[in-house]
């Protein structure tokens, strides 16, 4: 089963593959936005993600295969004027990937889409978008350490490693990490499945102690890094439950 999906995909994407890379004369995948990120994630006034105005950069460029040469150079610029960035902007990215999902409500809610809404009722309607989140993380951490491996489950981690690790070394958001909701809500289940007897079997062993040691500490940098965004856009969230948080007009 694995080699027929390996072989449909490469069906349906290998003529794109050849159709680009006829168009750009050089070897091109199947989209070629790469240079556009890189050069968004390694700009010196960035920080790693998705950040205006350096993403308007390069979007004047129609060309596709242009564009794409142009900010792999300039990204390459970027890394050798300043190489000792590059685990600084990894670390970052890393945060943005597992960061909550603000944006959009904070973009269309300052540019008044909606309206004026009272504080509180904006809070709940920030709850109730990010909490889940939160919840369904935190649990699958549990829930991998209550998790035995097998090819099944070595598999999944392979491919939240490879799915990931691009990310971490590109451009990264929290947006970016919807695709690793399903999978985070199964190894969830399985903690609310267990529950805390399961929890209290495993702490029984030493090896087990110390999976649930790191659990902790994984939740404990989950946490960590949803509270230093706060602080962080602080100032932005003040001005949003503001009488005129509406009217904030913040970019995208």
């Amino acid at each position: 089963m694995a080699l027929f999906v390996f072989l449909a995909v490469t069906a349906v994407t290998l003529p794109w593959m050849v159709r680009n890379t006829l168009m750009h004369h050089r070897m091109t995948g199947i989209e070629s936005a790469l240079g556009y990120n890189l050069y968004v994630g390694y700009h010196p006034q960035g920080t790693g993600t998705f950040q205006y105005p350096q993403s308007l950069d390069l979007l004047p460029m129609l060309e596709d295969g242009k564009r794409d040469a142009i900010g792999q150079a300039k990204a390459w610029d970027f890394i050798r004027a300043d190489p000792s960035r590059v685990p600084y902007l990894a670390v970052r990215r890393l945060g943005y990937f597992f960061g909550l999902e603000r944006r959009a409500l904070t973009y269309f809610y300052s540019n008044n889409y909606f309206g004026y809404i009272p504080a509180p009722l904006l809070l709940a309607i920030a709850a109730i978008l990010l909490l889940p989140f939160v919840v369904i993380s935190t649990s699958a951490v549990f829930g991998l350490a209550l998790t035995r491996w097998r090819t099944q489950t070595t598999l999944l981690a392979l491919f939240l490693i490879g799915y990931l690790t691009p990310h971490v070394f590109i451009l990264a958001e929290d947006r970016f990490h919807l695709t690793f909701i399903p999978f985070l809500a199964v190894l969830a289940v399985r903690c609310w499945t267990g529950g805390r007897a399961a929890l209290r079997l495993l702490w029984k062993t030493t090896s087990g102690r110390l999976t649930l040691t790191l659990a902790g500490l994984a939740v404990l940098l989950l946490l960590l890094n949803w509270s230093l965004e706060i602080w962080r856009d602080a100032a932005k969230i003040s001005q949003l439950l503001s009488p005129a948080g509406n009217m904030t007009y913040f970019p995208y």
